[in-house]
């Protein structure tokens, strides 16, 4: 964990599926300006401590919300701010919809109540279930191979192929068991229902062109919590935070505020 900044009002940040806290590096550094800012490495990944992973725990997404509120109880936070990437988004929104008070206000950003389509709702996850077989498939047969590609299309920075390739390392750092339990956790979760009971205000960022969270589902998240807001960053990639951290920066100071 890291803590960063001295102002009155605390913010907890939370990287997303196969990164680490240095994600959030200089978001984080902005806002320790006027904030305490507090970073941390989910389990099973980054430099976390590998015995706080657990093949059960941490095969749902409630899991890391329990740690998150764990986290938070640790440090006696209460009414805090809160911001999460992807999977580490659905945990800070599982939290606050079970515990109300837990944060005063939060920014999802990537994040996804569902990734599957369900043609029966007309929900649009971006995924169709054979292709979440697939991938997890894939990560069961050659978890180093797949991820190497994945690194490198999820990021959608073709100019920068750097960005990919460092993002391929991060995943690396996972155990090959770990990563299928990771992220057949984040692909097959569903969470739709969950989140009418979400009442903190909520502001929805998602890039354009995200491979991961297409722009219809990050409008229904948003439109699903009762006090919901949503904001399209002109950067492509599911990691707008670590492409262009200045057009992250701009929608939080504003939902935030001074």
């Amino acid at each position: 964990m890291t803590r960063r900044g001295e102002g009155p009002t605390t913010v907890v940040m939370a990287h997303g599926l196969g990164g680490d806290q240095s994600h959030w590096a200089a978001v984080a550094e902005h806002l320790a300006d006027r904030h305490q800012v507090i970073t941390f490495d989910i389990a099973g990944s980054g430099r976390s401590d590998p015995a706080l992973f657990s093949p059960v725990r941490h095969a749902s997404i409630v899991g890391f919300a329990d740690d998150l509120a764990q986290l938070c109880a640790e440090l006696e936070l209460r009414n805090a701010f809160y911001v999460g990437h992807s999977m580490s988004g659905m945990a800070g929104a599982l939290a606050s919809a079970a515990d109300p008070g837990l944060f005063d206000r939060m920014v999802l950003l990537g994040a996804s109540a569902r990734y599957v389509d369900d043609p029966t709702t007309g929900y649009v996850g971006g995924f169709t279930q054979e292709a979440i077989e697939q991938l997890l498939g894939a990560i069961a047969s050659d978890f180093t191979l797949w991820s190497a590609g994945f690194a490198s299309h999820v990021m959608a920075q073709p100019d920068r192929p750097d960005l990919g390739t460092e993002f391929a390392r991060s995943l690396a750092r996972y155990q090959p068991d770990v990563a299928l339990t990771v992220f057949r956790a984040a692909f097959l979760s569903d969470f739709r229902a969950e989140m009418s009971l979400l009442s903190t205000p909520t502001l929805v960022l998602n890039g354009v062109a995200d491979p991961a969270v297409p722009t219809k589902a990050a409008r229904w998240l948003a439109d699903a919590v009762a006090d919901g807001h949503f904001a399209e960053i002109d950067v492509e990639g599911h990691f707008p935070h670590v492409v262009d951290p200045a057009s992250v920066i701009a929608p939080i100071d504003v939902f935030l505020g001074p």
